[in-house]
């Protein structure tokens, strides 16, 4: 009789010991691509679809509440590894092509599991989107002016273009909080990505996923950009700018996800 609770404590350690884990963790690799080939900065060996000659001088921008899909149709919010849940900091991440390590995101711990689907905000939403969230740099001196409607830049997409003078003139490619001439009116734009993927994430796995901005098309299809004609300039009056609208539409095509789940 003495001996049975011996056994059943053995037999539950047995059990423990060979429970399967439910956390994993999940790295995010961020890239940007032009023509087909990954970027190059600070060098005039670009060409858009208008003829307008360019280059690509930095990138920095935000993303921010990127969910996964479960098998079951649940969203799965991931956060930060080593940032708690409760911090709005832990679902917003600031990339920048100049500092290395802002281009993979960390998540853990993440559910091992077949995943469907990828979602994420490109920017950041009303919620979000307030003065005084960053305190510090990098990310304070993404600040969008109060009187634009406060908040941070989605993005700044910086470079310099041939004018028709041959002259390198800036290109500045900003988005943020969008206004009408008379400052009555706002408009929110950032705007809510989802991608299919086949993803299996395994606590023995390097979970890898592959992000690739693919900055020529900011500039072509459905409307060709030509910066001669609209210039840099694109932070104020989105009613009457067209060059406002048009990047606003072009930017929903520009990211393109990958898979790279290595076993």
């Amino acid at each position: 009789m003495k001996l049975k609770p011996l056994v059943l404590v053995l037999a539950l350690l047995a059990v423990a010991c060979t429970k399967p884990k439910e956390k994993a963790a999940i790295n995010l690799n961020l890239g940007y691509e032009v023509n087909g080939k990954s970027l190059v900065t600070d060098t005039l060996c670009y060409e858009n679809e208008a003829g307008n000659q360019f280059l690509i001088t930095e990138i920095q921008w935000f993303l921010s509440n990127i969910e996964l899909k479960n098998e079951a149709g649940d969203w799965i919010m991931l956060h930060q590894q080593g940032l708690a849940d409760t911090l709005d900091i832990s679902r917003v991440y600031y990339i920048d092509n100049d500092i290395p390590e802002s281009q993979t995101l960390h998540f853990s711990p993440v559910k091992p599991g077949h995943y469907t689907a990828i979602r994420f905000i490109f920017g950041l939403d009303e919620s979000d989107n307030r003065t005084g969230l960053f305190t510090d740099p990098p990310e304070s001196e993404m600040f969008w002016p109060d009187l634009l409607g406060g908040g941070y830049h989605y993005m700044k997409l910086n470079g310099k273009y041939l004018d028709v003078e041959d002259r390198l003139a800036p290109l500045a490619i900003h988005l943020g909080i969008g206004q009408n001439e008379d400052h009555s009116q706002f408009y929110q734009n950032y705007f809510t990505v989802e991608l299919p993927i086949d993803f299996a994430i395994t606590e023995i796995a390097e979970n890898q996923l592959d992000l690739t901005m693919v900055i020529d098309n900011w500039f072509r299809n459905p409307h060709t950009i030509d910066f001669d004609e609209f210039g840099s300039h694109i932070m104020q009056n989105q009613s009457e700018n067209p060059l406002i609208m048009k990047t606003i539409q072009l930017w929903k095509m520009a990211i393109d996800l990958q898979k790279n789940s290595k076993m």
